[in-house]
């Protein structure tokens, strides 16, 4: 399993140091018995498609990590990247592109830059999310994130319609770069194609709840800014104030935006959010929907 990691690594570009540190960690697991015990049995799990509770497999890692002294983040992405061999079979099995099989696994490598940036650590802090790709009901489409949900709202505008439970196309943004309108465009309509299916007598509907969608941005944002474009498809129909600035983190790599002088100032993102936080205001959230037969709309 050891080259199986250094290969993966390899091939998902991660960085040496990063390479290096999981690695090592292996080694340093492989050295307790007991730890290492932990850890083979979540695998096996998996490569026998018996892993019914991820929860309970990154618990098991928490235990790993306090008896063998890895650090639970990178031990949590380790176990994340061991099980990325069985789901490459998976994908085969499904007959699903190995184009969307590299895209899915290359998240465990946005979390990792994440993790680093925000804690100094090469790991993830939030490996719980990497479920729905292992359990193959996420998938990468290009630049963007799917899955499949049912709506929780209704929604009825421009001769569109959708009801409470409602299955519909969601969308998650990953930390991998810009994000360039076109590029969205485009993933929209893999996500179109992929889940063409499930919208045979209706028209393919694509929701994002995101800190992205808040109305807001359109106060303070720069106007070239790539998320007012994002926004700009989606028609936002709820919106919400995050008291507690909840996804800052995101922007700024902090645990606290408390105090803003602390806060770098490296993007205009960063610029534009301090000055907002500056005038007394709050982050957001907002909802949006919009249909691919009507892709050019850009609603105000």
């Amino acid at each position: 399993m050891r080259e199986y990691i250094k290969s993966f690594c390899k091939e998902f570009d991660h960085p040496i140091e990063a390479t290096e540190t999981l690695l090592s960690a292996y080694d340093q697991l492989k050295k307790s018995p007991e730890a290492y015990a932990l850890f083979n049995e979540q695998v096996e799990k998996y490569n026998t498609d018996k892993l019914t509770d991820h929860y309970e497999a990154l618990a098991a890692m928490d235990k790993a990590a306090e008896i063998s002294g890895v650090h639970r983040y990178t031990l949590h992405l380790m176990l994340y990247i061991c099980l990325s061999k069985h789901t490459r079979e998976l994908y085969k099995k499904k007959n699903i592109p190995m184009s969307i099989y590299h895209d899915s696994m290359s998240d465990l490598k946005w979390k990792l830059f994440e993790c680093h940036k925000m804690y100094g650590i090469w790991g993830s802090f939030v490996a719980w999310w990497f479920i729905r790709f292992f359990d193959l009901t996420r998938f990468a489409l290009g630049r963007l994130q799917f899955e499949t949900v049912q709506f929780n709202s209704s929604y009825s505008k421009d001769g569109y319609i959708l009801n409470h439970g409602d299955i519909v196309i969601n969308v998650h943004i990953p930390s991998c770069g810009p994000l360039k309108h076109d590029a969205c465009l485009e993933s929209y309509k893999m996500a179109a194609e992929f889940y063409k299916d499930i919208f045979i007598d209706r028209p393919v509907a694509i929701k994002c709840e995101s800190w992205l969608l808040y109305p807001k941005h359109r106060e303070f944002l720069p106007r070239t800014s790539n998320i007012l474009s994002f926004m700009n498809d989606y028609d936002i129909f709820e919106s919400a104030i995050d008291e507690k600035n909840s996804d800052a983190w995101r922007i700024f790599y902090k645990e606290s935006t408390d105090n803003l002088d602390e806060l770098p100032v490296e993007t205009s993102i960063q610029r534009a959010y301090i000055d907002w936080f500056r005038k007394g205001n709050k982050m957001g959230s907002g909802e949006g929907v919009f249909f691919i037969a009507d892709l050019n709309r850009h609603p105000t």
